[in-house]
C-alpha cells in the first residue's frame, strides 16, 4: 500500500471517529480492553518492559468511567490548562495577572473535555449519550442493612454516666471525677454498640495478624512502597526545617504557651478564656509533645505538634480518595496535599488551624464508609472525631452542618426501605458526637457568650457594624472562596503569601480538570459520594465565608483548611484520569509507556519545586519581613542571663507597634517573663548594685536619652538585622 502523506494523516487523524484508533495503512485498531505486556521473554526484554508493564497496571478503565481521549488531546488539555493557570499566578509573571487570557485558555480546556466525553461516548455506543445515568453496582456485602443491634444494659449505663458527667464539668475544669465519669459514658456506649457475640477481641486479632506476619513474611509490592515514599516526601515537607520555618512567634503564639503552661501548673481548662477564648485540644497536645520530646515551652513544641496533626490527616486523605475513586486517586491526593504549600504553611504556623482537617478527614472517611458500607462501627468512629474536633478548632463547628447534608444525599440515594435504619444509624453518630464532645457542651451553656465570642463576632455585628447587607456580603465571600484556589488566598500573611493562589499552576490546573470529570460522572453515575465530595469544598469553606463582620479576613487558608481534602482528591482525580487515558492508547508500546510515565513524574516533580519554592523560600521571607525578631532578642536577654546578669534585671523598653515583650521573656527561656518595664520605673533602678539590661528600639530616642542621663556609664550596642527596621538596641549597666 502507497504511504501516506503527512497532511493527510492530519486530515484523517482530526476526525471524531479517528480518535481511538491507529489509521496508518499497516496499523491495528487498539483494543478498548486493558493491555498487558507479554511475559514471553520478559526477562530479555530488559528494565524498559519491565517498567512499562508497572505503569500500565494503573490505566484500568473503570466499566462507569468516560472512555480514553487520543494522546494529543489530552496533552492539549493539560497544556491550556497549565497555561491558563501559569497567567493567574503573580510569582511567575512578576506580580501581574491576566485574567481574560486565562479564562480563555481553562474555556478551551474545558470544551475540550467536553466534546471529547461526547464523541467518545458515540463512538462507545451509539444509543449512549452525556446524560445517560449509568447506575453504580453495590457490592454484596453492603445488601444488607446497618447492624442496629445493643445491648441496653450499657446503654443505659452510659446515659447515666453522660448525666453525671455533664452536670459536674459545670466547673470549667477537667478533674479526675468528671473525666472518670465522661470517660465510662464513651466506653459503656461502645461496649453497647460494638460487642457482638462472636466477635473476635482485639487483642485476638492482633495477636492472629502478627502470627500471619511472622509465619508469612511482610510482603510489600510496588505500590505499597509507592505509598511509602508518597508517605515519607510529605513527612519530609512537613517537619524539613521545622524549627526555622517559621522563624518568629508573634503574640498568638505567646497566648498559647501562657495557656499551655497554666495547664501544666495545674488549670486542667475545659475551655481557656485567654485572648477571647480557645477549645483546649492543642494545650493538652502541646503539653504531651513538650514533655515527650523535651522541648519545653517553646515554638518548636507547638510547631511539632501541628505538623504531626497535618501528617496524621494524611492517610485517611488517601482512603477518602480510594473510597470515592480509587486506590491510586489516593495516593496521588496524598502526594499533591504533601508537597502542597497550602497545608505546610497551616501546618507550621503553630496555630489550632492544622486541628481542622486533622479532624475532618478521619470523621469525614469514616461517615463515608459507614453509610456507603452499611457499618455501625465507622460511623462511631465518625461521630467520636467529630465530637473530639469540635474541641480543637472553632472552624469545626460546621462539620456538623456538613454532615446532615451529606447525610441528606445519601438518602436520597438509598433505598426507601434502608432510610428508617440509616437514620438509626445517622442518630447512633450523633450520640457519640454528643459524648465526645460533652464538655465543651457543657461549659457552653454555663458560659456561652465566651464559647460563641469569637464565631459572633465574625458572623454579626457584636464587635464592630456590618458594612453592607449580610447577603451580600456572604455571596462575595462565597465567590471569593470558591476561587481561592485559583486566584486569591487571602491577606494575611501569618498563614499564606498574600494575594496568589491557593494551589500551584500544576495542581491548580489539575483540580479544575478534575472538577470537569467529576461533574461529568455525577451526571452520569447520579452516585452519592460523588456528590458529597463536590458540595463538601464550599461547604468545608463555610468558616471563612461567614466572616460578614470582617469580609477582608476571606478567604483565608486556615478557616477552609478542610476544604483541602476534597480539593486535593479532585485534583488528583483530574491528574489521574488524563494519564489513564493516555497510557490506555498506548497498547503494548513500552516506549510511549515509560515516556508517559516519565512526564508524570515531571509533572509531579515540577509541582513540588514550586511548593517547596513558595513554603521555604516565598513564605518564609514574606513571614520574617512582618514579624519582629524576638527571639534574637530573648537570645541576648538569655546570654546576659547566664554570663554577668539575671533574667529579673533584664528588660524591653515598650513601643508603639514593636515587640511583643512577653515573647521575648519566652524566647529567653522564662515562660512567665514579660520583659516590659516602663519608662517612668527606670529612675527607680538608680539604686541598684546588680547588673542592668535594657532592650530598645532604634527610633525611641526618648528611651535612649533617659537610660543615657540616668545610666552615663552604660554600654551601648547595635544589633543589626538583614531586615530593614528589625535592628534594636541593647544598653547594658554593668
Amino acid at each position: 500500500m502507497d504511504e501516506m502523506s503527512v497532511l493527510e494523516y492530519i486530515r484523517l487523524k482530526i476526525k471524531p471517529e479517528n480518535w481511538h484508533r491507529d489509521i496508518l495503512p499497516e496499523s491495528d485498531p487498539v483494543s478498548e480492553e486493558r493491555r498487558s505486556f507479554p511475559r514471553d521473554g520478559l526477562k530479555n526484554r530488559g528494565f524498559l518492559f519491565l517498567l512499562a508493564e508497572k505503569i500500565q497496571q494503573v490505566s484500568t478503565l473503570g466499566k462507569n468511567e468516560v472512555t480514553a481521549f487520543p494522546i494529543w488531546l489530552v496533552i492539549l488539555i493539560l497544556i491550556t490548562a497549565i497555561f491558563g493557570q501559569s497567567l493567574l499566578d503573580p510569582q511567575i509573571h512578576r506580580g501581574i495577572r491576566t485574567p481574560n487570557p486565562s479564562l480563555i485558555l481553562y474555556g478551551i480546556s474545558v470544551v475540550l473535555i467536553v466534546l471529547g466525553t461526547i464523541f467518545s461516548l458515540k463512538r462507545h455506543s451509539q444509543t449512549d449519550s452525556l446524560f445517560k445515568t449509568i447506575k453504580k453496582e453495590q457490592p454484596e456485602a453492603c445488601s444488607a442493612g446497618f447492624d442496629l443491634s445493643f445491648n441496653p444494659l450499657p446503654l443505659a449505663l452510659s446515659l447515666g454516666f453522660a448525666v453525671a458527667a455533664f452536670l459536674l464539668f459545670s466547673s470549667n475544669r477537667f478533674t479526675l471525677l468528671n473525666t472518670l465519669l465522661w470517660l465510662l459514658s464513651i466506653g459503656f456506649a461502645l461496649a453497647a454498640f460494638c460487642h457482638k457475640d462472636g466477635d473476635t477481641g482485639i487483642f485476638q486479632r492482633v495477636k492472629s495478624a502478627w502470627r500471619a506476619l511472622t509465619r508469612r513474611g511482610i510482603r510489600l509490592d510496588g505500590f505499597a512502597l509507592l505509598w511509602i515514599l508518597v508517605f515519607l516526601v510529605s513527612v519530609f515537607f512537613r517537619l524539613y526545617r521545622l524549627d526555622s520555618v517559621p522563624f518568629d512567634m508573634f503574640s498568638d503564639h505567646a497566648e498559647k504557651l501562657l495557656d499551655v503552661d497554666d495547664l501544666l501548673n495545674g488549670k486542667t481548662a475545659v475551655f481557656f478564656t485567654r485572648n477571647t477564648g480557645r477549645e483546649a485540644f492543642q494545650f493538652y497536645w502541646t503539653a504531651l509533645i513538650a514533655r515527650l520530646f523535651g522541648t519545653g515551652m517553646s515554638f518548636l513544641s507547638l510547631k511539632i505538634g501541628t505538623a504531626l496533626a497535618g501528617i496524621i490527616a494524611l492517610p485517611f486523605i488517601y482512603l477518602i480518595g480510594k473510597k470515592v475513586f480509587n486506590r491510586h486517586v489516593g495516593l496521588l491526593a496524598v502526594g499533591l496535599c504533601g508537597i502542597a504549600y497550602w497545608p505546610n504553611v497551616i501546618d507550621r504556623v503553630a496555630l489550632r488551624f492544622a486541628f481542622y482537617p486533622m479532624f475532618t478527614a478521619p470523621a469525614f472517611y469514616y461517615l463515608l464508609s459507614g453509610l456507603e458500607d452499611r457499618k455501625i462501627k465507622h460511623l462511631i468512629l465518625s461521630g467520636l472525631l467529630l465530637g473530639l474536633g469540635l474541641q480543637g478548632y472553632s472552624a469545626m463547628r460546621i462539620v456538623p452542618l456538613a454532615f446532615v447534608l451529606f447525610f441528606i444525599s445519601y438518602l436520597l440515594a438509598v433505598k426507601p426501605f434502608l432510610r428508617k435504619e440509616a437514620f438509626a444509624g445517622f442518630g447512633i453518630l450523633v450520640y457519640f458526637t454528643i459524648l465526645a464532645v460533652l464538655p465543651l457542651l457543657r461549659v457552653l451553656t454555663v458560659m456561652p457568650a465566651n464559647v460563641l465570642y469569637r464565631s459572633m463576632t465574625r458572623l454579626s455585628g457584636v464587635e464592630t457594624e456590618l458594612s453592607a447587607n449580610p447577603l451580600q456580603v456572604l455571596l462575595d465571600n462565597l465567590w471569593k472562596a470558591l476561587i481561592m484556589p485559583f486566584w486569591d488566598n487571602g491577606r494575611i500573611w501569618v498563614h499564606s503569601i498574600p494575594f496568589r493562589p491557593a494551589l500551584d499552576i500544576f495542581t491548580a490546573a489539575f483540580f479544575a480538570i478534575g472538577l470537569v470529570f467529576l461533574i461529568i460522572r455525577i451526571i452520569r453515575r447520579r452516585f452519592w459520594m460523588d456528590s458529597v465530595l463536590l458540595i463538601s469544598i464550599p461547604l468545608f469553606m463555610l468558616p471563612s465565608v461567614l466572616s460578614i463582620a470582617f469580609p477582608d479576613e476571606n478567604p483565608s487558608l486556615n478557616r477552609t483548611g478542610a476544604a483541602m481534602i476534597p480539593i486535593f482528591c479532585i485534583a488528583a482525580y483530574g491528574f489521574w484520569v488524563l494519564i489513564r487515558m493516555m497510557l490506555d492508547r498506548t497498547g503494548n508500546k513500552p516506549v510511549q509507556t515509560v515516556i508517559i510515565g516519565l512526564m508524570a513524574g515531571v509533572l509531579v516533580t515540577a509541582s513540588a519545586v514550586l511548593n517547596y519554592r513558595l513554603t521555604f523560600e516565598t513564605y518564609q521571607k514574606n513571614y520574617a519581613q512582618n514579624a519582629w525578631n524576638t527571639r534574637e532578642m530573648g537570645d541576648v536577654i538569655r546570654g546576659y542571663s547566664v554570663s554577668v546578669g539575671e533574667i529579673a534585671s533584664a528588660f524591653v523598653m515598650p513601643y508603639p507597634h514593636w515587640v511583643d515583650t512577653r515573647l521575648v521573656g519566652i524566647t529567653a527561656g522564662y515562660v512567665k517573663r514579660d520583659t516590659a518595664l516602663d519608662h517612668s520605673l527606670v529612675p527607680s533602678l538608680v539604686e541598684v548594685t546588680r547588673p542592668l539590661l535594657f532592650l530598645y528600639k532604634p527610633d525611641d530616642v526618648e528611651t535612649e536619652m533617659l537610660l543615657e542621663s540616668t545610666f552615663p556609664s552604660g554600654l551601648k550596642k547595635l544589633h543589626p538585622n538583614e531586615i530593614p527596621g528589625r535592628d534594636f538596641y541593647s544598653y547594658l549597666v554593668p
